[in-house]
């Protein structure tokens, strides 16, 4: 996936899954979010990812699923985890289906 940091949000179609990838850091703070009509695209027929979530403060509310990507000594390291009763459903059904 490439960043959208130009574009604010990258849609991908999957089956029918609706992906939106947003990237924040050019948003200089919450009522430009609040703005921009983004808050549609937030819902239960889409996954979203947020990379700057920081730049949108409370306006979101607290993401289901955190991701932290750390260098390892080759390529990378990611670590989710759960930050509502979704999430942690959806990480316990991940864990079941591997």
């Amino acid at each position: 996936m490439k960043s959208p940091t130009y574009t604010l949000v990258e849609p991908y179609a999957l089956s029918r899954l609706h992906l939106y990838h947003f990237d924040f850091f050019r948003l200089k703070d919450a009522g430009e979010w609040e703005n921009s009509g983004f808050r549609e695209y937030f819902g239960p027929h889409a996954a979203c990812l947020v990379e700057w979530l920081e730049r949108v403060g409370a306006a979101l509310g607290t993401p289901d699923v955190e991701l932290q990507l750390d260098f390892a000594p080759v390529g990378r390291r990611a670590r989710l985890s759960s930050r509502t009763p979704s999430g942690k459903a959806w990480l316990s059904s991940l864990r079941l289906s591997s």
